[in-house]
């Protein structure tokens, strides 16, 4: 039973020391992008991080490292979802959905790894921000789903769902609830403190992001244009066009790089064998 629990135990701390990386990265490209004079690769992505991990010393070893604590992440989160880890109840329906959601997790993360790998094995666009098909991952996912009748429907579900998800980051940023999961004896004062804060703004600045793609979501299904459709580019584009657009995008994104601070301290204190609660995304 112990080697199970250690074994489960490096996966998942391995995933969060990658999503430590992936954040703290975006962050910085995404602070930076808010002085246009200091980025030239267009709004910031996923698939900018990448490519930015892949053009620094060593790049190509770092970039191999994320991959594989992304895929460490995946088996983490369907380890939850298949082993029941957070103990859930199966007998209630939030509990069924947070299962769901943790296998679909596992694949979106999955998908990056994949993302990330077609980069590090050199099939992308110029500086990262022209790959093909890469940055518009939610508008083809629109468009194939509209090619049916019900298509509409079920991207403004989608819609919905995410700004669903999007109103839970704002409730873990309110009632700093993520602390449960933590093994709060092993850590410091200060370290508590300083999960707080990061986690409370990260969380803050995660909810931002996912209730303007909640929004692109619904506005495509509305109008049965699979074009209304937008991901993490789309929404910081949209950010930005607001009044004081690059002083907001500046804030959200220093608050992803708390959220990697924050991630940072689950790879480190997040509790894996005994759970109580679904786990955050």
């Amino acid at each position: 039973m112990a080697d199970h629990e250690t074994w489960i135990k490096y996966i998942a701390r391995t995933g969060y020391a990658s999503k430590t990386v992936l954040y703290i990265m975006l962050g910085v490209i995404v602070v930076s992008s808010a002085f246009s004079a200091f980025t030239s690769s267009g709004s910031p992505s996923k698939k900018t991080v990448f490519t930015n991990i892949l053009e620094q010393p060593f790049g190509r070893y770092l970039l191999m490292a994320v991959i594989a604590g992304m895929i460490c992440y995946s088996l983490w989160r369907w380890i939850q979802c298949f082993l029941n880890t957070e103990e859930l109840d199966m007998e209630k329906a939030k509990d069924i959905i947070m299962r769901v959601f943790l296998f679909i997790s596992g694949v979106l993360y999955f998908l990056g790894a994949y993302a990330a790998v077609k980069i590090l094995m050199g099939q992308r666009g110029s500086n990262g921000g022209g790959e093909s098909g890469g940055d518009n991952s939610s508008e083809n996912i629109a468009a194939t789903l509209m090619e049916q009748s019900w298509g509409g429907y079920v991207v403004m579900a989608l819609g919905i769902i995410i700004i669903i998800f999007a109103i839970v980051q704002f409730k873990h940023a309110w009632k700093c609830d993520f602390m449960d999961k933590f093994v709060t004896q092993n850590m410091s004062s200060k370290e508590i403190e300083a999960s707080k804060k990061a986690g409370r703004i990260g969380y803050a600045a995660r909810g931002i992001i996912y209730s303007v793609i909640g929004v692109f979501f619904l506005q495509a299904g509305w109008s049965h244009d699979p074009e209304e459709a937008g991901g993490l580019k789309e929404a910081f584009q949209s950010l930005m066009e607001q009044p004081f657009g690059d002083w907001l995008l500046m804030a959200v994104g220093i608050g992803i790089v708390l959220f990697g601070v924050f991630c940072g301290f689950e790879a480190l204190y997040r509790q894996t064998d005994k759970k109580s609660n679904p786990a955050h995304a």
